[in-house]
């Protein structure tokens, strides 16, 4: 699709929401003080990335101050003070990185297993061992020399030891800038040599205004209905549209309003539509929105009885009256343990390549079980 060209990180230069992060890397540069290693983190899709490469860009277009020339007479030239991290699309740095050709820039991510052909699970020590290298040569533009990890959470232990080297002994001019969903199972030694900029999860306007950017045809209560699955991330929500994942759940919530004397003929319809071969990823597609239903169930239990403002759109009026349904049968300490036993399964099903279908339709009598037992 055209539009998974555009949003690739690389491509895209409209960035939403995380002025705070943007000036916090700008001041830094405007003192002198850029650190050597920045760490950023915050929910998948949420726009870690697109920042990175925003970084990246502006570095790659802004000299470090000790390469500067003096004037035509050998005075020092005061600082110019830069108020925007964004840059000239056109300059050749920023046409090399769209194309992914800046040799000037490294990104790191998951590679792929010529045994197999297919990504690997984890990014490896030979693909960090690339960094260090890449480190100790010299800029092509004699300037800056940047490298993304993307992401940490994906580095297995030896890669993850590694990267300590870099972020030990940094070369001059050299920013390694790292993404990660999950810092907290990060080692400390890691996020202790970072500078740290977590991106928090987007407003629901700014979701919306970005969805409407990408897709203008849909009608405004579809769009609500991705904006209140997106958990303000703007990349997920995108996901969740191309895999038409508002329609996935709708038929989830029909399924779940049967309980807990669930329609079975309608349990085993479902759970065989989403693990054919021809479904692709529904199967974890429905994990992550199943998932994402329980936590929101979880969320409005335990608001019960307050006055809290319920972020359900028009496109998901069926949500609200589930939940006040399923949600008076068993209390919150029941809703927790079961999101972690479908978490559990999840995993377990995805790990040990388990009969997908067979798996769906377990978690299905799992929580209808739990809801029959008052």
């Amino acid at each position: 699709m055209e539009i998974e060209q555009t949003l690739l990180p690389r491509n895209n230069h409209n960035l939403s929401g995380h002025d705070a992060a943007e000036l916090i890397f700008l001041n830094a540069f405007n003192l002198d003080k850029v650190h050597h290693a920045w760490m950023i983190t915050g929910p998948k899709g949420i726009g870690k990335a697109t920042l990175a490469y925003k970084m990246a860009r502006f570095l790659l277009n802004n000299l470090p101050t000790d390469t500067v020339t003096p004037g035509l007479f050998g005075d020092v030239l005061e600082k110019r003070v830069i108020t925007s991290l964004d840059t000239d699309l056109e300059t050749q740095p920023n046409y090399l990185i769209s194309a992914g050709s800046n040799p000037d820039l490294m990104v790191v991510e998951r590679s792929e297993d010529p045994k197999t052909g297919k990504m690997r699970n984890n990014i490896l020590i030979e693909d960090i061992r690339k960094v260090n290298r890449f480190f100790h040569k010299t800029s092509t533009a004699g300037g800056w020399r940047v490298a993304i990890v993307d992401t940490a959470d994906e580095m297995n232990r030896n890669a993850s030891n590694a990267i300590l080297k870099t972020l030990e002994e940094p070369p001059q001019n050299s920013i390694l800038i790292i993404l990660a969903n999950a810092p907290g199972k990060l080692l400390p030694t890691i996020k202790s040599r970072c500078r740290m900029l977590p991106l928090k999860p987007l407003k629901s306007d700014a979701v919306k205004s970005i969805l409407q950017s990408f897709f203008a045809t849909y009608e405004d209560n579809v769009i609500d209905g991705y904006v209140a699955l997106s958990n303000g991330s703007p990349g997920y929500a995108i996901s969740l549209i191309e895999h038409e994942g508002l329609k996935l759940y709708k038929e989830m919530l029909s399924l779940l309003a049967t309980m807990p004397n669930i329609n079975v003929p309608l349990m085993h319809e479902f759970a065989g539509s989403i693990t054919t071969k021809k479904s692709g990823d529904m199967f974890l597609l429905f994990s992550e929105i199943l998932s994402h239903f329980i936590s929101r169930m979880v969320r409005h239990v335990s608001y019960k009885g307050t006055v809290h403002t319920h972020n359900i759109k028009e496109s998901l009026e069926s949500e609200f009256e589930l939940m006040e349904k399923l949600g008076a049968i068993i209390p919150l300490d029941q809703w927790a343990e079961l999101w972690e036993k479908i978490s559990l399964r999840m995993k377990e099903a995805d790990a040990l390549n388990m009969d997908r279908k067979q798996t769906v339709i377990n978690i299905l009598i799992l929580i209808n079980s739990a809801l029959k037992i008052k």
